[in-house]
């Protein structure tokens, strides 16, 4: 699976999330995660990881992005779209 499958991985995933909280932005790669510009807060940021997750598992890619590796990078890979991108791109390859 190649950067450019992950992002519309996440960046749909997002969208679900927003459109259920009825919040409607545009969401691209330096759409923040976490941190004071962040469109979601930490509960919804857990229940993104685990949507990510899953749909990642629907296409037979089984990772964990809530890990130690996750947690002692020295950039969060959860600061924007294109950071959690290039980790999970990372972790599959």
């Amino acid at each position: 699976m190649n950067k450019s499958q992950i992002k519309e991985i996440i960046v749909e995933a997002l969208k679900d999330l927003l459109e259920s909280k009825d919040i409607n932005i545009t969401v691209d790669d330096t759409t923040a995660l976490m941190g004071t510009n962040s469109v979601i807060d930490s509960l919804d940021l857990v229940t993104l990881v685990v949507d990510i997750e899953s749909r990642l598992l629907d296409e037979d890619i089984e990772v964990s992005l809530i890990s130690e590796k996750a947690m002692s990078q020295h950039s969060s890979p959860f600061l924007s779209v294109n950071h959690l991108n290039e980790f999970i791109s990372t972790q599959i390859n």
